[in-house]
């Protein structure tokens, strides 16, 4: 005599069921959004753009990732949302002293690309929320270790989908305390795509 669930499908029936599942499912088609390792290395900035004072001889070096959230075209434009998370680590020489900092940021980023399909030069824009382990480095005093990350881009994605770009990047707590005197990096990028 055969035995039964509850809800009347046999133990080798719902068997035979997920067995024919997992031998249909390997071969449908399925998408797989791009992602993209980022390693980045720069320099901080002197006080010319948004920050007070000069940390013009730290050094920086980091690594992002960045997974691609959507993509659509509006009148012959290439337009992605990607989400991105990053750390880096800057070093600075101050009053024969040697400083560390490490940041920890997460943001929406958005692509352009000024053609429909996404290749070639584009702009780049992200604000997010960052975390700073040192509120003090070189002149710089924040007033806060949670900031606001700011970054613009420009870069060249190649046929093979591995792009280059130079970006500015800003950490500020956007004058929700004071005082606000903010730093800034600048960076070359090599985003790899996977």
């Amino acid at each position: 005599m055969r035995k039964y669930s509850k809800n009347g499908v046999s133990g080798n029936t719902a068997l035979g069921c997920t067995l024919l599942l997992a031998w249909i499912l390997p071969g449908a088609p399925a998408t797989i959004a791009e992602q993209e390792i980022i390693i980045s290395a720069g320099k901080g900035l002197g006080n010319v753009l948004m920050q007070r004072d000069s940390i013009s001889a730290a050094k920086v070096g980091g690594i992002n990732y960045s997974y691609l959230l959507t993509s659509f075209n509006n009148a012959n434009n290439a337009w992605q949302w990607w989400g991105q998370g990053s750390y880096s680590y800057i070093r600075l020489e101050h009053l024969n002293e040697t400083q560390q900092q490490n940041i920890l940021e997460i943001k929406p980023v958005l692509r352009w690309y000024p053609r429909s399909e996404p290749l070639g030069s584009f702009g780049e824009a992200g604000v997010g929320a960052s975390y700073l382990s040192q509120q003090e480095f070189g002149d710089i005093r924040l007033s806060t270790k949670v900031n606001f990350a700011l970054h613009f881009a420009l870069g060249y994605r190649f046929s093979s989908g591995h792009t280059l770009s130079l970006r500015y990047s800003h950490f500020s707590n956007a004058y929700t305390n004071i005082p606000n005197p903010g730093f800034d990096f600048a960076s070359f990028n090599g985003h790899f795509n996977f």
